[in-house]
């Protein structure tokens, strides 16, 4: 029986990476658009009082665009930028850009990924050069090339970590063996880029232990004073919409507030207007804004205030026993190779990682203390928040205390947990003996050598001699 060829289905030819990327982008600006106008227009719908503006409505939901994608926006009338990052808002276009690029990873090879991330970018930022136009209105304004970069950093970094989220490596990332170019380099060079790379991760769990430290102390201070959120909350009476409204910019700016209470903890404080200053040593408050958690903030200087400066300093010991237990303290091996002094060479290679490793903190927090920061553009109103750089400074000495004593207390540790664990491994042992003494059957039993000694443990040769001369 013959059977003929079936004709070939016609199959549409594979887009670009760059034309992949393209969709991607209009794809994150369309629906993050969508997000934001939906409410807007509910709101212009519901003011039955006034007309309906189209105009407006494109206005401010141009503007909320911007602002969620943390680009400033300038007041006409007042001459001053109004510039709010709400940081928990600011999540919802850094997952767009995080899902796009993973998306963009799964359907490229290694050393055409750029291809597809340049495209999400470029048209990205274009994206945000034109929504900036649309966003200009008589009492604010946008500037078209800070939205563009402001834009392309959101969606840049958002869509590096997806890309790096799907191929969990660098080296699938960039199409580039990594490890094969470490192993060219000599050994003083690996062990150096060990250390680095240690101080690095131990500068990264700082940061996170200080912002997880602070969280819990915001937390805890708004569950201790409550009841002034509530009777803030009645005071303003906004209703159900706008009660629903401020609780959702409340959240949104969650974030921004955890970095302030970080910056609290180090001492360094923040403002909440022009000429104030609130830290654990002063508590000088004027008028504030009609924000009802904004109804918690210590009035005075409380006697128990300095103990929140111990929050950075335990993320800093948190670093140094992690330090002490990833064993790559190369530098110290160096220092003991020339100073046979073995007290000044500890303290010389602990001084260097406790500095190394609250540089890296400070370092890895400026970025986020800056953007936490406000500025509403009216007044007095233009400065709340922490001083990006003091507060990073004061967090970086903190760490670097906390290091070193962490660095050196993790020993003690372990070795107080190795003494507790030799009683029981003697008591079992006497039980051991006391049972045979008594008669019972002696059995078998391997042990496994972890360098007590050639005594303590048997070879598989040893077990089997001993069944075979059991059966016999």
């Amino acid at each position: 029986m013959s059977t003929a060829e079936s004709p070939s289905r016609f199959r549409l030819p594979d887009l670009p990476l760059w034309l992949f990327g393209v969709f991607e982008a209009v794809q994150a600006v369309l629906a993050l658009a969508l997000l934001v106008t939906v409410p807007v227009l509910a709101m212009a719908l519901g003011s039955a009082g006034a007309g309906f503006d189209g105009g407006a409505v494109t206005s401010l939901s141009a503007q909320v665009w911007l602002v969620l994608n943390a680009s400033p926006l300038q007041l006409t009338e007042e001459s001053g930028w109004f510039r709010l990052v709400p940081l928990g808002l600011t999540l919802i276009p850094f997952y767009l850009a995080w899902r796009a690029g993973r998306r963009l990873a799964q359907g490229s090879y290694p050393d055409q990924l750029w291809q597809g991330l340049t495209g999400f970018i470029l048209v990205y930022a274009a994206a945000a050069g034109g929504i900036a136009q649309l966003a200009q209105g008589s009492t604010i304004t946008a500037a078209p090339p800070a939205s563009v970069a402001a834009a392309a950093a959101v969606a840049a970094l958002g869509s590096l970590s997806g890309c790096y989220a799907e191929a969990r490596s660098a080296t699938r990332m960039i199409g580039v063996d990594l490890e094969a170019k470490v192993e060219e380099l000599s050994q003083h060079l690996k062990w150096a880029g060990a250390y680095l790379w240690a101080v690095l991760r131990a500068g990264a769990v700082a940061a996170v232990a200080a912002v997880g430290l602070s969280a819990l102390l915001l937390g805890g201070w708004i569950g201790f004073r409550w009841m002034d959120v509530a009777n803030a909350y009645q005071a303003i009476g906004p209703g159900i919409w706008g009660a629903a409204g401020l609780t959702l910019l409340q959240l949104g700016a969650a974030p921004n507030m955890v970095l302030w209470a970080l910056s609290y903890s180090t001492g360094a404080g923040f403002s909440v207007g022009s000429g104030t200053q609130l830290s654990p040593f002063a508590a000088e408050l004027g008028a504030v804004p009609d924000v009802p958690v904004l109804a918690v903030l210590p009035a005075e200087v409380y006697e128990y205030s300095w103990t929140v400066l111990g929050l950075p300093l335990l993320a800093g010991v948190l670093a140094g026993w992690w330090l002490m237990r990833e064993g790559e303290n190369h530098l110290d091996d160096w220092f003991v190779l020339r100073i046979r002094f073995r007290p000044v060479s500890l303290t010389l290679s602990t001084l260097t990682l406790g500095l190394l490793t609250g540089l890296v903190t400070a370092l890895l927090a400026v970025l986020p203390l800056w953007l936490s920061h406000i500025s509403l553009g009216l007044g007095r109103m233009s400065d709340i928040g922490p001083h990006a750089l003091l507060a990073a400074v004061m967090l970086g000495g903190w760490v670097a205390a906390g290091t070193v004593l962490g660095y050196l207390i993790a020993p003690a540790t372990s070795l107080k947990r190795r003494r507790r664990l030799v009683p029981d491994e003697t008591e079992t042992d006497e039980a051991e003996t006391s049972e045979d003494e008594h008669g019972s059957p002696r059995r078998f039993k391997k042990l496994k050598n972890d360098g007590a000694g050639p005594d303590h443990a048997r070879t598989d040769d040893e077990a089997e001699s001993f069944t075979a001369s059991k059966q016999r």
